[in-house]
């Protein structure tokens, strides 16, 4: 793989530790949704002052690059070789620049190097701790698979079982699973690691106590999974063996082989760099697809690890990637590598069976019904977990917004209730489940029982960090529901909750409520903002069974996009057993056309006269034994039509034949969901979140022939037409979208934007402004920090929002350029330390004045401003009037002594 030099020496040197993170935190794209409990995110941000460039010359070498360097002024400390076979360049430190000490004019500076493709910020990326539920010790309640019969609900789902049925097992391929490593001592996982095992090959990268800013990396040739488990998870969706299985499933390959990256220590934190080097380093020992479920929300195709990665499947190798977790916040909130323009970007999907781990307590009725029976119940036991048996009476928070605000005044003393309460989607309603801990404990609470208003089991363990607080379980729905009937009717309901899981047990329910729909609050929603289709398809991602570490339990039931993404890296390896080799272009082109569009769901209502819009699900639901067997290909795997100023009108694609009889073909249009962007808050333009607000207009289309005749072993062309949808509010970026139907053979998704994106304002002065926690700062406020030391330099985008310098800033839609620069007076003096940020999404950044310059300069105390600008979508950097700029009221800084 080319140098493995991590010049452990200088690598990290000066980080501080992770990211504090601010008291309303922004949930991680690819954590396991947590909702309504664990709101603790998994942090992203950019190292100060570290950049990572592409050579433009692959003979290039750091040596020479950096002599160059400082004949410019420019001195700076090795990081990390990136030299591999799809990128050529270096990490590096920036010491010091004569570029007038501006970051930005160090950008310019160095993309105007010769030596210089490409240069991006280095960045501390952190996975999310698993929200999932541990296997029990006994089995109940499971049909085993067969080897003569898949009946995995996953599986059957997406036709994977019907190739097993004919024989086609993914043999002769390997899948590389860039994770947390794998824990291949698992029976299911073959038990051993190396030549002649499941688990074939791999690396680690970081050691188990690697912590970026706390501990050097300590790679090793063992890539066992032993503390985390996501890779584990994600191995046994890929492969898990049916031999040593306790509940009898496959992965979707169990033929293929794996190799193992683990670039994710127990503290689940890592950087871009690393994650360069796993990749490369799957490249080099010969992955033939490579499964990564992570991300974060940037959204933008051309961020460089989507460009970067896409590079690898231009080259042969499909890369299948999580599409992130953040469907709460609607439109345009895709996670990037996933969006990158080659890499097939995976949603999830219901499951229609739900197993899970469940526990046994009991309830007991008086007053007012018929009936005072004991009766049981299933819950699921969260954290804090009840430590004794607990028995008392339920008291509902239905009417006081479920505790999400503090309780009034007439509350009851809840020391002696358990408080019955809905869990909450935290990224769409802003109600965290700390907040409704803080809130019950203020009123003597000790004890919570969730509860989801869907008809359906639990997806995972409740948390709760808020003092006071000694209990938490989420209940059955069903359970809840007739609780709360129970005490509209002015019945006692008393619960006994057994403490620390001594009746856990494996239950799987049918999904019927939404099971074979796409989760409108899981999946992170398209399209990139340069408007490419974004996830490509779907695949089950919803209490999804499968392996983990046998320290850990040895099986989880778990839920993600994370989840959904291996079973389609398997699919891959299925089709290049069918077909005789990997071309990742055609065979994603297949499996986009042969997939399974689904019908629209609002969170609460099925909608089935209408399709879910392709920002959602992009071309539906993966069909592997149709793509397996079809006959007929498209050369164009979607219509992109663009935005109002970039429409694109027409279309003309060809329908190949391979098959040896004639197909007739009638072309239909079958319209799904338009949404709006942007909604009007107080006069403002601000993103929706799910649902978005929806519009009953669509595309029109029109084809050059209803039908058409597909000659055996010959070709056909048709050309499409299509009209923007009539009536709408462009302001207000409507999204429209639907598929072009081939019979019932294939299906062509398209998508387009009805206004212009370079309209959209980003940045307005409500959105951003000089701030103390979430509310804006007086002017001439005066902060006394710590000075910076350039050679340990401070985290610029976390730290106390009160008694440090920060900018709040929540973009509207996203910038491919966001600069922070400080101003004394009327003059500018420089570019804040971590910035200019590249290719950001609509998330909240903080950008904290701690007197570090991007060039290393500290700044002498006295009075400042800062000004943040963000570049429009499809701007021009030349044009000041694609700029949105803003700037803070003035601040006065002085240092410690």
């Amino acid at each position: 793989m080319g140098k493995l030099s991590y010049a452990i020496t200088a690598l990290l040197l000066g980080v501080p530790s992770v990211i504090s993170t601010p008291p309303r935190p922004h949930l991680h794209a690819n954590a396991i949704v947590q909702r309504g409990a664990n709101d603790t995110p998994a942090a992203t941000g950019i190292l100060p002052g570290a950049y990572i460039v592409e050579f433009a010359n692959g003979d290039e070498t750091p040596e020479s690059f950096y002599s160059s360097l400082a004949q410019e002024g420019v001195q700076v400390e090795h990081r990390m070789d990136l030299s591999f076979r799809f990128f050529k360049g270096v990490s590096f430190q920036l010491k010091s620049s004569s570029s007038n000490s501006s970051g930005s004019d160090f950008l310019r500076q160095m993309k105007a190097q010769p030596q210089v493709e490409n240069i991006w910020p280095t960045r501390i990326l952190t996975r999310s701790i698993e929200d999932s539920v541990a296997a029990p010790s006994q089995q109940k309640h499971v049909k085993r698979q067969t080897t003569s019969e898949d009946t995995f609900s996953p599986h059957v789902m997406t036709q994977v079982d019907k190739l097993h049925a004919e024989g086609i097992t993914g043999k002769g391929y390997r899948v590389a699973v860039v994770d947390s490593g794998i824990d291949y001592t698992h029976p299911a996982l073959g038990g051993c690691f190396g030549p002649g095992c499941l688990v074939e090959i791999g690396y680690d990268f970081v050691g188990d106590d690697y912590k970026v800013g706390q501990s050097e990396p300590k790679p090793d040739d063992d890539p066992k999974d032993n503390c985390v488990g996501h890779g584990s998870h994600v191995a046994g969706s890929i492969a898990a063996q049916l031999e040593g299985n306790k509940y009898g499933f496959t992965g979707s390959a169990p033929g293929v082989k794996l190799g193992a990256y683990r670039m994710w220590g127990c503290s689940t934190t890592s950087t871009n760099e690393i994650e360069l080097m796993a990749f490369a380093r799957a490249v080099e020992d010969g992955a033939d697809i490579i499964s990564y479920s992570n991300g974060d929300p940037s959204g933008w195709a051309q961020d460089m690890r989507a460009a970067v990665f896409s590079r690898i499947v231009d080259s042969g190798i499909p890369i299948v990637m999580s599409e992130g977790n953040d469907g709460g916040q609607g439109l345009f909130y895709a996670s990037t590598p996933a969006t990158g323009r080659s890499i097939t970007g995976t949603g999830a999907v219901s499951n229609t069976q739900f197993p899970t781990f469940l526990e046994r307590g009991s309830y007991k009725t008086s007053a007012n019904v018929t009936t005072n029976s004991t009766n049981e119940f299933s819950f699921l036991m969260g954290v804090p977990e009840f430590t004794a048996d607990t028995t008392l009476p339920l008291w509902s928070a239905a009417d006081v917004d479920d505790a999400c605000k503090p309780l009034p005044d007439d509350t009851p003393d809840l020391s002696q209730r358990i408080v019955l309460l809905e869990s909450k989607d935290s990224r769409a309603t802003q109600c965290y489940s700390q907040d409704q801990g803080a809130n019950i404990a203020a009123k003597g609470g000790r004890f919570m029982v969730y509860y989801e208003r869907s008809n359906l089991t639990m997806r995972d363990e409740p948390y709760v960090y808020a003092e006071g607080i000694k209990g938490v379980v989420r209940a059955v729905p069903y359970a809840a529901e007739h609780w709360l009937s129970l005490l509209s009717q002015g019945a006692t309901v008393s619960v006994t909750i057994p403490a620390n899981g001594s009746q856990t047990y494996l239950e799987v329910l049918e999904n019927n409520e939404r099971g074979g729909y796409v989760a409108g609050q899981l999946t992170s929603w398209g399209p990139s903002w340069e408007l490419s289709m974004t996830p490509q398809l779907v695949s089950p991602g919803e209490n999804i069974l499968s392996t983990w570490p046998t320290a850990l339990g040895s099986y989880r039931v778990a839920t993600g996009t994370s989840m959904a993404t291996p079973l389609v890296a398997g699919v891959y390896a299925l089709l290049g057993e069918v077909y005789g080799k990997l071309e990742p272009k055609r065979l994603r082109r297949m499996l986009t056309h042969t997939s399974k569009p689904l019908a629209w769901h609002d969170g609460k209502t099925a909608h089935p006269d209408i399709l879910a819009p392709v920002a959602q699900q992009g071309a539906g639901l993966v069909q592997a034994w149709n793509a397996a067997h079809t006959t007929l290909e498209i050369d164009a795997e979607s219509l992109m039509l663009n935005d109002t100023e970039h429409f694109v009108s027409s279309y003309t694609f060809s329908i190949t034949n391979t098959g040896s009889a004639d197909e007739v073909l009638d072309l239909s249009h079958r319209k799904a969901v338009t949404m709006y962007t942007l909604n009007a808050q107080d006069a403002l333009l601000r993103p929706g979140s799910f649902p978005n607000d929806i519009v009953e207009s669509w595309a029109t289309v029109s084809f050059s022939s209803d039908r058409v005749v597909a000659p055996a072993g010959q070709s056909v062309n048709v050309t499409v037409e299509f009209a923007p949808p009539a009536g709408v509010n462009a302001t207000l970026l409507p999204v429209y979208s639907g598929f072009i139907a081939l019979g019932d053979k294939l299906v062509l998704p398209y998508l387009g934007v009805a206004g212009n994106m370079r309209d959209a304002t980003v940045l307005t002065p409500e959105t951003v402004y000089l701030a103390q926690g979430y509310t804006s700062a007086p002017a001439n406020s005066s902060y006394t920090i710590s000075r910076p030391d350039p050679e340990n330099p401070p985290m610029t985008d976390g730290g106390d929002t009160m008694a440090i310098p920060n900018m709040y800033i929540r973009p509207s839609v996203g910038s491919s350029l966001l600069r922070v620069e400080v101003l004394q007076g009327e003059k500018n003096v420089g570019t804040l330390a971590g910035f200019p940020l590249t290719y950001i999404s609509r998330t909240e950044v903080r950008a904290f004045f701690n007197g570090l310059m991007a060039d290393g300069r500290v700044l002498d105390e006295g009075s400042y401003r800062m000004r943040v600008a963000a570049l429009r979508i499809f701007g021009d950097e030349e044009r000041e009037e694609d700029w949105d700029i803003v700037e803070s009221v003035s601040f006065a800084v002085k240092y410690q002594t």
